[in-house]
């Protein structure tokens, strides 16, 4: 009977090994990815914003698919395809394709509600991406960002939370350093 039971703790134990690496290798993952994306929000061009935004959502998909968040991890790489291409051709014909493919996504993998949130924030974040103002791009990514809080909160990924809280922060000191910027060069004793 010891036998099996410890067979029982050597098999758990190995299982568990490999599970927290998993876990440990996709927070690192989201980690470099939190790094990417506060970069991004530092960015003054909308272009420059987008091509930081690709690098982390593609490393944030390979933390989603480590957690086994399969669907979280296509609805992210389609976003980092999405601003990768929203960077370098903001048409309204690839805004319509991109909200496709989420639809397309959620149509074949919708398992659960907790799909939904993932969908709506990569439909927010194809509306903001191919807007030309970088305000609308803010606004539809601090949108979005709320709904990947709540998704990180439901699937347990601390790191992914921190990371989406951060852009929440970084995007809104970015909005409002913009702001300020164009109230001053808007007023009349603005000198260049």
């Amino acid at each position: 009977m010891a036998y099996y039971s410890n067979c029982y703790l050597s098999v758990a134990g190995n299982i568990l090994s490999e599970l927290s690496l998993l876990f440990l290798g996709s927070q690192l993952l989201v980690a470099i990815a939190f790094a990417s994306g506060i970069f991004a929000f530092w960015q003054q061009q909308r272009s420059a914003m987008l091509k930081f935004w690709f690098i982390s959502a593609l490393l944030n998909a390979s933390h989603f698919a480590l957690l086994g968040q399969y669907e979280a991890a296509l609805f992210v790489s389609l976003t980092a395809i999405r601003f990768l291409v929203a960077a370098i051709q903001p048409r309204r014909h690839w805004m319509l394709l991109f909200m496709a493919g989420a639809t397309t996504i959620l149509i074949t993998t919708f398992n659960s509600p907790l799909n939904l949130l993932p969908y709506a924030a990569a439909m927010l974040g194809t509306f903001g991406s191919f807007q030309t103002k970088v305000g609308r791009v803010r606004l539809c990514m601090a949108l979005g960002a709320s709904l990947w809080i709540l998704h990180n909160i439901l699937v347990g990924s601390p790191v992914a939370v921190m990371m989406e809280i951060a852009f929440l922060l970084s995007n809104l000191v970015g909005f409002l350093r913009t702001r300020r910027l164009a109230t001053k060069m808007a007023s009349p004793t603005f000198v260049d």
